[in-house]
């Protein structure tokens, strides 16, 4: 026997096996249809695989077309069981489709009938033989017929119809059938009519096996029905392993119920026996001995809640719904408990009769807690209002209904827009969906300036706080309103009280500035008079030439300069107008101060001596008011060392720069040093030791220093005496 034979009955047999077993399957189960059309199927490609072989075997052309024309009749069984197949076990597919399939397989199978030879051929010409897997075979030649394309036009209707099951089966959830099954079809059917059309019109020379991917879609399917059955009997195990575990299960419901404090109940609307847990006997106080009717649960709800309790019990009945209800219960002994109810009918196994389950939860606790939070509501002084998610008013007290005119129930229900001015109501809306989408507690004040509309149409400034509460029902959000109107009349009376001190304040200060004035233009004017004095006396003695002459006029005009100076710093504070600036060399100050002081240091009895560090960076600043901060050191200096030897009546003045971006300069005397009484006021306003002093030197010193970005310190000097030191920053150009 050839190895062509061998397979093709080989291929045949096996179609024939699984047809037998499926077929089994749907006799023990006549439900299982889709089975039934498996078997078939399989017979079919059985069928189909042993009429090829007789068309590779043909001797004559003759023999060869009575072959093709019966090929056709397991062609339409197979069509039609695999229709049969996709509607019974993936339960989709349109119905119109799937008929308009089987009918043109049908009008192809009668046309094959009415031609001669067949449906695919006009006429066949002489055989012709090739080898096949090491076997001479039979190949039809002759003329195609052009009606073959209403069989091949049935396949191609038949992917459509399996492409639209398998997208319907697809979005409902089972991929997997969607794809093994309608996709293991399309891709055989496609491929059998591929090679049958290739074979026919002779675009390919070899023998037709479109049994071959029948044989294989065969395969995927009973790999899928095998599928289900493995699963059927492990689901079959699993339902018997969970049978015990569903026994534990109901323990552990009853243990969880109990610990809850639900009381589970049963009604039979037919039997009407009621079947109460013994929570629910607690819970009601029924004694644990007797049968409880229906009607005696009822009697035990509270009158006024007994007929709305019945008639939601009664309509989930009636429609076999859920139902959830709030009603107080009177016990036995006179106590009224709040109880909450849960409740589902649910049909019985006959599907006439019905049994409404549900549960009791005590929820009087509760109940008492939300009396009390509205007595806190109506207690509170601010007005009090809840919303929900959607801006809708739930709820409101009493100081709300005084601020804004409106009565309770006219606020119920609307939006929180209502009680605003119009000019607030779109933006409120955005403002409120960006509040719960991000919700978070507010204080009061916080945000933009808020007016409320009374029922009359009149504003007022509110304030509101913002509290966000997460509830069984959603998320609700607590306002908190108050009435600032007179809370801004009175700032408004405190606002223009301190534009008066501020006023009070003013004249202070003009006050300080003419002390601090008076100390800085004596200075100057003290040496203009010493030296007029000083060139009168020269005068008198006859001892005046002309170059000391020019020398006494030049210190006389630097000095004037500087009150000049002094006077235009003054008055541009005064109008609010900005010091000159400009780059300075600290070393150029005191060399220039040096100078101009020397007068005083030789009135004084002192030396004045310099170390200045080379190359020192610039600083920006005033320059007038920096030398003004040198000259009261230096001055200041001068008087500390009045009852000093003149041997060491010094002042020493020196400039230091370590590249930290700062320069330092020091004024250290040799007079009596600073005592720990003075250092600790060194530098407050009119705070001074000296009998004649206005005490504004150094604090005019410290806000030189300190308005030029710098600080100012002061200790005794290692030696004797004392040393104040300041330090200045450099400019940003000059360190880049």
């Amino acid at each position: 026997m050839s190895w062509v034979t061998v397979i093709w009955w080989m291929s045949a047999g096996a179609c024939l096996t699984l047809a037998f077993l499926q077929f089994v399957v749907w006799w023990r189960n006549r439900a299982a249809q889709a089975n039934l059309a498996f078997s078939i199927l399989a017979v079919a490609v059985a069928a189909f695989a042993a009429l090829e072989l007789a068309l590779m075997q043909a001797e004559t052309p003759e023999q060869l077309g009575t072959v093709a024309r019966w090929i056709h009749v397991p062609a339409w069984v197979i069509v039609a069981s695999l229709v049969a197949f996709v509607r019974l076990y993936l339960g989709a597919g349109r119905r119109w489709l799937a008929w308009t399939v089987i009918g043109a397989r049908t009008l192809s199978l009668i046309l094959n009938f009415v031609f001669s030879p067949n449906i695919n051929y006009r006429q066949i010409t002489p055989l012709r033989h090739i080898s096949f897997l090491g076997e001479s075979v039979s190949i039809p030649t002759g003329v195609p017929n052009p009606w073959m394309l209403v069989a091949q036009s049935s396949l191609l209707l038949l992917v459509i119809f399996v492409i639209d099951a398998a997208i319907s089966v697809w979005r409902r959830g089972d991929r997997r059938r969607a794809v093994m099954v309608g996709g293991s079809i399309v891709f055989f059917a496609v491929t059998a009519s591929a090679q049958s059309l290739a074979v026919t019109w002779q675009i390919i020379s070899m023998p037709l096996t479109v049994s071959l991917f029948f044989q294989g879609l065969v395969a995927v399917v009973a790999w899928e029905l095998s599928y289900d059955v493995v699963r059927a009997a492990s689901l079959a195990r699993r339902l018997q392993a969970s049978e015990a575990g569903l026994r534990e299960f109901e323990e552990r419901v009853t243990l969880a119920a109990d610990a809850a404090r639900l009381g589970v109940w049963e009604f039979d609307t037919d039997t009407s026996r009621l079947w109460v847990s013994d929570k629910v006997r607690e819970l009601f106080q029924f004694p644990r001995e007797i049968e409880i009717s229906y009607h005696e649960f009822q009697q035990r709800v509270h009158p006024d809640d007994r007929v709305a309790r019945d008639q939601v019990a009664q309509n989930a009945i009636q429609n076999q719904t859920d139902y959830e209800i709030e009603y107080r219960v009177v016990l036995p002994d006179g106590k009224v408990r709040w109880m909450a109810g849960r409740g589902r009918c649910l049909p019985a196994g006959d599907g006439k009769s019905t049994r409404l389950l549900g549960v009791t939860m005590d929820i009087t606790k509760r109940k008492q807690a939300e009396e009390l939070f509205e007595l806190a509501t109506e207690a509170s002084p601010s007005g009090t209002l809840l919303a929900d998610d959607q801006g809708r008013i739930v709820l409101v007290n009493a100081h709300v209904e005084e601020l804004f005119g409106y009565r309770r129930d006219e606020l119920i229900g609307k939006t929180v827009e209502f009680l605003l001015p119009e000019r607030f109501g779109a933006s409120h809306g955005i403002d409120r969906s960006n509040f719960f989408g991000a919700p978070e507690a507010r204080a009061m004040g916080e945000g933009r300036e808020l007016f409320g509309r009374r029922k009359d149409g009149s504003e007022f400034p509110v304030e509101i706080g913002l509290n966000p509460i997460q509830t069984p029902h959603g998320l609700v959000v607590l306002a908190s309103i108050v009435d600032i109107s007179e809370r801004l009349a009175a700032e408004e009376v405190a606002r223009r009280s301190r534009q008066q001190v501020e006023l009070l304040s003013r004249v202070s200060l003009l006050g300080e500035m003419t002390a601090s004035l008076a100390h800085e233009l004596n200075q100057p004017l003290a040496a203009i008079v010493n030296n007029a004095t000083a060139a009168t006396q020269y005068l008198e003695q006859g001892r005046l030439d002309a170059e000391q002459l020019r020398e006494i006029l030049a210190d006389v005009v630097e000095d004037a300069r500087r009150a000049r100076d002094i006077m235009a710093n003054v008055r541009s504070a005064i109008k609010k107008g900005a010091a000159i600036r400009g780059r300075i060399n600290l070393n150029d100050v005191v060399k220039a101060i040096t100078h101009m002081i020397q007068p005083d240091a030789i009135a004084h009895v002192c030396k004045i001596r310099t170390f200045l560090a080379p190359q020192l960076p610039l600083i920006e600043g005033d320059p007038i008011q920096i030398q003004q901060a040198v000259t009261n050191l230096v001055r200041n200096a001068l008087d500390a060392m009045r009852d000093a030897p003149a041997s060491r009546r010094i002042v020493e003045i020196a400039t230091h720069y370590n590249g930290d971006g700062a320069i330092g300069v020091a004024v250290r005397d040799f007079g009596a040093g600073i005592s720990e009484i003075t250092r600790q006021r060194l530098f407050e306003q009119f705070f001074t030791t000296k009998e004649d002093g206005l005490g504004m030197g150094l604090a005019i010193v410290r806000s030189i220093v300190e308005a030029h970005g710098g600080t100012i310190t002061a200790d005794n000097a290692e030696g004797g005496g004392a040393r104040f030191y300041f330090r200045l920053p450099v400019t940003a150009e000059v360190l880049a």
